[in-house]
């Protein structure tokens, strides 16, 4: 929440915010902070500060997405608090399955996959698609209920797992994960990122540490426009988290995922110089849209970026990735909230015992 603050402000907006978190108000990147309570009271403040000022909303939890989704008011209502441009977009809204077929109906290119409604009929779906493939929980995020299945046993073993339904069964694609969030605004880019995972927690499907930029005047001229196809087939309009495979044996992009809130990676591009604040500024006051092509930026075409919350402790002190060049885009008391944890106690030994040395 601090960094979607941060970007906020240096793009012109006052922030406020709803949150649990006081070091959020500490921070001073927001003027008020209003007291979270749980749905629908969250909802309902968020409605009423909407109302009273004619801000932008940004939830920042696909919970909350959720919850605004399900709420008991009018979808144009809903429609105030998510970054989508009417309600007929609700149904890809927090649900993978949604997504699937809103991307099917527009044609735009994506894994070919099958729903299953019932775990008696998973095996079945996975047989008809042909392996290897992935499935999915279809409410889930951070690459948990995401699982690898490679042969029929494998589908057996799953559907013996009592997964939530329904489930989303895909293709699995042999290709770079591929980021390419932004902001947008009614169905076209303002501002994106390309980039691709280098090193994830756990497991392919996890959580990203280290990602490797390319600067948008490097890139073919194709991604604008499946991005812009992709963003227009959606309805976007705000901060949407997006995912792609880009596919090894013809470098096709092939869309998996747009989680309808930002990430933490939402204004790491600003340190080698390409900061969305300057372009979300004159989207509202101007109406502006990113056009192709966009200006060619000084430096190298690629650029590498770590995050420092998911790096160990080793890792942080020895300056791995070149960690230290992102401290500045973290507030200080989060960097030593991390290090007081578990990291900090690791670093606190391994001085001891080079002292002892």
């Amino acid at each position: 929440m601090r960094s979607v603050a941060r970007l906020l402000s240096r793009a012109g907006f006052a922030c406020d915010a709803i949150t649990s978190d006081p070091r959020l108000a500490r921070a001073g990147v927001v003027q008020r902070v209003f007291p979270f309570e749980p749905a629908p009271r969250w909802i309902e403040a968020a409605l009423d500060w909407q109302s009273r000022t004619g801000g932008l909303v940004v939830p920042c939890d696909d919970n909350m997405v959720r919850q605004v989704r399900n709420a008991a008011i009018d979808d144009a209502t809903k429609c105030r608090l998510l970054p989508i441009t009417g309600p007929e977009h609700l149904g890809h809204v927090g649900s993978k399955v949604g997504l699937a077929r809103a991307l099917e109906r527009a044609g735009v290119a994506a894994p070919r996959f099958a729903v299953v409604e019932s775990a008696g009929d998973l095996v079945a779906a996975c047989e008809g698609l042909g392996y290897p493939l992935v499935v999915k929980v279809d409410e889930s995020g951070g690459g948990e209920g995401v699982f690898a299945c490679g042969s029929r046993a494998e589908a057996e073993a799953l559907a013996a797992r009592s997964l939530r339904l329904p489930l989303l069964v895909q293709e699995l694609i042999d290709g770079d994960l591929i980021d390419l969030s932004g902001f947008f605004r009614g169905g076209r880019p303002v501002h994106f990122v390309y980039n691709r995972y280098m090193k994830t927690v756990g497991s392919r499907f996890g959580v990203s540490i280290l990602r490797r930029y390319t600067r948008l005047s490097a890139l073919d001229r194709q991604v604008f426009d499946d991005l812009v196809h992709f963003s227009q087939a959606l309805g976007l309009d705000g901060f949407v988290n997006i995912s792609a495979l880009r596919r090894s044996v013809d470098v096709r992009l092939l869309f998996i995922e747009a989680d309808l809130r930002p990430n933490v990676w939402v204004e790491a591009s600003r340190i080698f110089g390409d900061d969305p604040a300057p372009a979300i500024r004159t989207a509202f006051e101007m109406g502006g849209v990113l056009a192709w092509p966009p200006p060619r930026e000084p430096g190298p075409p690629t650029v590498d970026l770590p995050y420092p919350f998911r790096m160990g402790a080793f890792e942080l002190l020895t300056n791995r990735h070149g960690v230290w060049q992102t401290f500045g885009d973290h507030a200080s008391v989060d960097l030593i909230r991390y290090l007081g944890g578990p990291a900090w106690r690791l670093i606190q030994g391994l001085g001891q015992r080079l002292g002892r040395g």
